[in-house]
């Protein structure tokens, strides 16, 4: 379905949007656009962690660990929203190389944590330093408030794509990634437009 347009026609239940040439531009430019800034930031991710034999794959375990550490296999996977054959995969490759370790008592054990080693949490700073300073460097130059309304933006767009976000925030697993965005320092007086997951606010500050 087109989303922008300027004159939305009612065909029984489907809405259709009657577009200018400039919508259709726009409709083709958007997803262009957040794709490829999903492609870039993958490559910055990757090129942090090259060094190390890993991906941007492997990046956001080890982020999602520094943020919330012991977690189960189905836990970090229903975390990050990941399928968990992949978690096991990208786990397996993080404790052959010294990152994580975890608290089976067997080989057997189908059930156990996992938690970062000294090696892995370095490396998990490092890499979320780097991403900062790289996402500072994308607004540089642009007030604090046009940073802050074009968040906000982007959370109600997130709100309105995303069919599944109530669910996915009412999940039994515990604190799911996207509970811990955190929109704006606690001190700053700025409004902001939180994630809501039925009556309850789902951002809280990251750890």
């Amino acid at each position: 379905m087109v989303i922008f347009g300027k004159k939305p026609l009612i065909k029984g239940c489907v809405l259709s949007i009657v577009a200018n040439p400039d919508d259709v531009y726009w409709n083709s430019f958007l997803p262009a656009f957040f794709d490829r800034m999903s492609v870039q930031m993958r490559k910055n991710m990757s090129a942090i962690v090259q060094p190390y034999g890993l991906t941007h794959s492997h990046a956001i375990y080890l982020i999602a660990l520094h943020l919330q550490d012991g977690q189960t296999l189905v836990g970090l996977s229903r975390f990050l929203d990941l399928d968990t054959a992949n978690t096991n995969r990208v786990i397996k490759v993080l404790r052959e190389n010294g990152f994580i370790y975890d608290d089976r008592e067997s080989e057997s054990s189908k059930k156990y944590h996992i938690f970062l080693t000294e090696k892995g949490h370095s490396l998990a700073k490092a890499v979320m330093d780097k991403i900062t300073e790289l996402n500072n460097s994308y607004f540089e130059g642009l007030p604090r408030e046009d940073i802050l309304n074009m968040r906000n933006t982007l959370i109600k767009v997130l709100n309105n794509m995303n069919l599944d976000i109530d669910s996915y925030m009412a999940s039994k697993y515990e604190d799911p990634f996207y509970t811990h965005l955190h929109i704006v320092p606690s001190d700053d007086d700025y409004d902001t437009m939180p994630i809501v997951a039925g009556k309850k606010t789902a951002v809280k500050q990251a750890r």
